[in-house]
């Protein structure tokens, strides 16, 4: 079968959808090497891609081309890219991050996109009234031309057919799985490089992701200034967002929390082999974002072994499980409660998808739709 992806964010993007993207190429790569995939990009990157998991044999890259994408590759990517996926005859074409071009009708392919969340629906307070729009006319456009779409979280699919009246029976749920690298333990020398190249304390609490106003970083701070002289465990970050940030050292300076609060970003972001160690070395995970998708991240702690607080918002239970532990994202007093309760520091071993078993339920879909 000859599959095509949408791939910008594979290669440009360093968060949740250019991860998604590369954990689910590498998987496909890794467990159904007898197809060929098709990265379709505007512009190519190795910055955040690791080129010994693609495989030059079946993984072909496409940048623009034509008319348009000599002009402009916004143009290919959204009105000519379809050109170029029936030159290539892509039996599958499948867009990975909420949208798909507006010619995908004139392909020949069948297509699938993956919707992650409607978030800038459900908090528009976070976004500006532009990029609202722009996102719900792709979503709209995505979801309406699809031959199937894919949601990563019961709760985004609950929120496709309660905004777009869209058929149940269009929508497939499934989870997400991160980074094989996480499945396995570090070495004591792993552990050590990690510990001394970013200077972290032997306990700490431990969070991932972008730094704005819908991850809600500050209701750990928030917690941990109610838990002085009791719990005085340090917060590492690994994650970025100036303006945010800004707002977290305000708040922990006006506190005396400065002491107990690292940024490890500004020091290197992390590689994933390195970021298995941090959460490995962590005392407990906090993820306490107001709103999710699904929550990679959440994923990542649960593999590493490492015990997982969570927001109850969204759909953060469908990552996290029964092993975990969740509070009112506006609640630091309860978040407090949690991180000194005895049960959310211990190791323990939840259930989890692995890649194969995401894989597996992908390609039976790929080959239902191309049939």
């Amino acid at each position: 079968m000859r599959i095509g992806f949408e791939a910008k964010r594979l290669f440009l993007n360093d968060r949740g959808l250019g991860n998604y993207a590369r954990n689910l190429l590498y998987g496909l790569i890794k467990y159904a090497p007898e197809n060929d995939y098709h990265l379709f990009t505007p512009e190519f990157s190795n910055k955040y891609i690791n080129e010994e998991y693609i495989n030059p044999n079946n993984t072909t890259i496409h940048t623009p081309s034509g008319f348009l994408g000599a002009i402009s590759k916004g143009a290919w990517r959204s009105l000519g890219m379809g050109k170029d996926i029936k030159k290539n005859n892509i039996d599958v074409f499948h867009g990975l991050a909420q949208e798909l071009p507006k010619d995908i009708r004139t392909s020949g392919a069948k297509s699938i996109v993956t919707i992650h969340d409607l978030i800038f629906l459900k908090h528009p307070e976070f976004y500006k009234p532009i990029d609202r729009k722009i996102y719900f006319s792709k979503v709209k456009f995505a979801v309406n031309n699809a031959d199937h779409i894919i949601a990563i979280s019961e709760q985004t699919k609950g929120d496709l057919i309660n905004t777009f009246k869209i058929a149940e029976n269009r929508i497939s749920v499934i989870y997400q799985s991160c980074n094989e690298v996480f499945y396995d333990k570090r070495t004591p020398e792993e552990l050590s490089n990690v510990k001394q190249k970013w200077n972290l304390p032997d306990n700490y609490i431990f969070y991932v992701g972008a730094l704005n106003k819908n991850k809600n970083v500050k209701v750990i701070l928030e917690a941990l200034n109610q838990l002085k002289g009791k719990f005085d465990l340090p917060l590492v970050v690994v994650g970025k967002g100036d303006a945010y940030k800004k707002t977290l050292i305000e708040y922990a300076a006006k506190h005396n929390l400065l002491s107990q609060l690292l940024f490890a970003s500004d020091i290197e972001d992390p590689t994933p082999l390195e970021l298995s160690s941090f959460y490995q070395m962590a005392s407990v995970f906090i993820f306490p974002s107001f709103y999710e998708g699904f929550g990679i991240p959440i994923l990542e702690a649960r593999f590493s072994g490492t015990p997982v607080i969570a927001s109850n918002s969204s759909c953060l239970e469908e990552a996290g499980g029964g092993e975990s532990l969740y509070f009112n994202p506006q609640n630091a007093e309860q978040l407090a409660s949690l991180i000194l309760k005895k049960e959310a520091l211990e190791n323990f071993s939840p259930k989890k998808l692995k890649a194969e078993e995401l894989i597996s339920q992908l390609m039976y879909l790929y080959s239902t739709i191309a049939t």
